[in-house]
């Protein structure tokens, strides 16, 4: 079913929306640019009572706590010395949020030279999630020291909270995380009842309690990615140093399912001529694509529906003719004016009703990779 609208005056309102974004990505690269030049004319020491004093005029210009201000300060030398991000925001390619993350996760000189051109070309059309993921993705293993502070920060902690509920903190190895959260997602999805109408957040909360019923058994898969060229390496879309992807790999427990990429992240089977999706095929294709392959969409692989994207018969069950979407946009793909084609290695291009394109790539696909 399509929907019934006037195209081009859709396409205007949403031209709308592009440009009003472009003023406020211009306006906070000049709200930085302002206060890092109120530093440059008063050249202090940023921890000197001096600074504080800087810091200071612009909490009271702006109605801003203390606090405030120096996270703003902070953001302005941040992203000020390094002209690239300055740039990407002042013309609008990146914003603010995505500007800041780039500069969080390249601190360092070696880091910017290598990564931080190809992180503003792919930040401009991803989401701050997949940006975050795809930063992490291409650094450097910590050395040995990094890991084991890291690893000896590990907890789980709660925090009481009020009518009788409390928060659940956990900080975690990530294959463990992954597990455990897959181990819930499971029990969430399987133990339902008729007319059902806990929510799957709810479900998955309920299935905390379960996991302590010492009769309570669940088995989990956890996908396990390992490019060939060292970097890149995932577990259940959520990049893990490559090491620790490797061990996990090389052991027997059946909850690991772990695949080998191209050192391009690719990862292909082929099963044509059946409308069942093998269970291996399903697999493979839930480890490339990690996530829903509408554009922006992060609802994890192993939680969507497998979509033939040229419907059966007409399309085979093959990798290259299934593709990952979560219910709501498979739904919207049958049954709004969306279409979507395979233009090639996997890239979905999307059109919206409005006529506007959108592509998305399999997030295994190390992009912009040397």
């Amino acid at each position: 079913m399509d929907i019934d609208i006037d195209v081009d005056q859709f396409d205007g309102l949403v031209e709308g929306i592009d440009a009003a974004e472009l003023a406020v990505r211009a306006a906070a690269a000049g709200r930085l640019e302002a206060i890092y030049a109120l530093h440059q004319a008063l050249p202090t020491d940023r921890y000197s009572a001096a600074c504080d004093a800087l810091v200071a005029e612009v909490a009271c210009s702006l109605n801003l706590s203390h606090r405030s201000a120096w996270r703003l300060y902070d953001e302005a030398f941040m992203i000020c010395q390094r002209r690239g991000l300055l740039t990407a925001l002042r013309t609008g390619d990146i914003d603010l949020t995505r500007a800041k993350l780039i500069a969080t996760l390249l601190p360092t000189s070696d880091l910017q030279e290598r990564w931080e051109a190809d992180a503003i070309d792919y930040a401009g059309s991803h989401t701050t999630y997949q940006v975050r993921r795809w930063l992490l993705s291409r650094l450097p293993d910590g050395d040995d020291k990094a890991k084991k502070t890291a690893f000896e920060d590990r907890r789980v902690e709660i925090t009481a909270d009020r009518d009788g509920m409390t928060d659940l903190y956990a900080y975690l190895p990530t294959e463990v995380a992954e597990a455990l959260f897959t181990a819930l997602d499971t029990l969430a999805r399987t133990n339902t009842v008729p007319d059902d109408q806990r929510t799957l957040a709810q479900r998955r909360a309920d299935a905390v309690a379960d996991l302590l019923d010492e009769q309570t058994v669940v088995k989990t898969t956890v996908a396990v990615v390992l490019p060939t060229s060292g970097i890149g390496a995932t577990v259940n879309g959520c990049p893990l140093p490559w090491t620790n992807a490797w061990h996990l790999a090389c052991r027997t427990d059946p909850t690991w399912f772990a695949w080998l990429a191209t050192p391009t992240g690719r990862i292909i089977n082929t099963t044509p001529g059946q409308y069942r999706i093998p269970t291996a095929l399903a697999r493979t294709v839930r480890a490339r694509d990690q996530h829903c392959r509408f554009p922006g969409c992060s609802v994890p692989a192993a939680r969507c529906d497998l979509d033939h994207t040229i419907p059966h018969p007409d399309g085979d069950t093959t990798a290259d003719n299934l593709h990952c979407l979560c219910r709501r946009h498979h739904r919207i793909k049958h049954q709004t004016g969306w279409h979507v084609v395979n233009i090639g290695d996997n890239e979905l291009e999307w059109t919206s009703p409005a006529g506007r394109t959108y592509r998305t790539k399999p997030p295994n696909t190390l992009d912009h990779a040397a």
